[in-house]
């Protein structure tokens, strides 16, 4: 009797344990074959997951809206395309033709000088600017040149050869200087809107530039690369302009278009949309295009 005992009451346990379990699984059951039916596209792969109803989806968009509205103001991303920027990599792009260099925050490296120097003495422009000189020395020649400076496709190469080497010795002694005394070869443009100011600004910058930290210094390698182009033609000149005197004349022409240089980088954002409008970029070879700083 004890043992039949245990086992009936061993048996009603397993009974009201399987009807608990039946009781609990129909609830979910039933509930998930009706959300089924409400949204055909919610399915279930071996387990559940409860799909949202349509009631709750109409809340959504309302009560984040309601959310959205008790959060503090964000503040507006800055626009991409803001002028400095735009205005930056402008006049970058327009600095393509003559390769004018613009003071960057970043301190300029030995590599960073020679990339300018190479531009300026090596690029088209070095070429070809030379041609109009001598077609205008061709045009217009010294009184008191010889025959083979004035006359013929020998006059046109001499005068070419002249302009090409005065230019590429300035350059040559104004890197070389930079390098050695540190310092920075790019121009420094005014803040002043004042056009005279501006104009001033530049020729002064002929005779004190800056370092590679930023500091005021004596343009040495302007002075350098002035003598070095003015006295270069005394080695091929013909007699009687191979003198100290002419050679002083021609340093001080070199000083000169070292300032007109920096004149041009001072206003090169007002005759830059002219160039680009020219699409001279377009002209000139790719490696002679400067790439933008990041």
């Amino acid at each position: 009797m004890i043992v039949r005992t245990y086992r009936s009451t061993h048996s009603i346990r397993i009974a009201v344990v399987a009807l608990s379990l039946t009781a609990a699984y129909s609830p979910v059951a039933v509930s998930q074959e009706t959300k089924k039916e409400a949204d055909p596209h919610c399915t279930s792969s071996g387990v559940a997951f409860p799909c949202p109803s349509a009631s709750a989806k109409k809340e959504t968009p309302e009560s984040q809206g309601r959310q959205a509205a008790n959060l503090p103001d964000m503040p507006k991303p800055q626009d991409q395309s803001n002028p400095s920027g735009s205005s930056s990599s402008q006049q970058e792009q327009s600095s393509a033709l003559l390769f004018l260099p613009v003071k960057s925050p970043r301190s300029p490296s030995s590599a960073d000088k020679f990339t300018i120097y190479v531009h300026q003495t090596f690029g088209p422009p070095a070429l070809i600017f030379p041609a109009f000189t001598a077609g205008m020395g061709m045009a217009n020649p010294r009184s008191h040149y010889p025959r083979e400076w004035k006359d013929g496709p020998g006059a046109f190469g001499r005068l070419y050869g002249d302009t090409l080497a005065m230019a590429t010795s300035q350059r040559t002694a104004r890197f070389l200087t930079s390098v050695a005394l540190h310092e920075d070869p790019r121009y420094v443009r005014s803040n002043s809107k004042n056009p005279l100011m501006r104009t001033m600004h530049a020729v002064a910058f002929t005779f004190i530039d800056k370092t590679d930290s930023g500091r005021n210094t004596i343009a040495f390698s302007n002075f350098a690369g002035a003598a070095a182009g003015g006295f270069v033609g005394s080695a091929y000149l013909p007699h009687g302009y191979n003198d100290l005197t002419h050679a002083q004349q021609r340093m001080a022409a070199q000083f000169a278009s070292i300032a007109i240089q920096n004149i041009a980088a001072e206003f090169q954002p007002q005759w830059g949309p002219l160039v680009r409008k020219l699409r001279i970029n377009k002209i000139l070879p790719e490696w002679w295009v400067p790439h933008r700083e990041k």
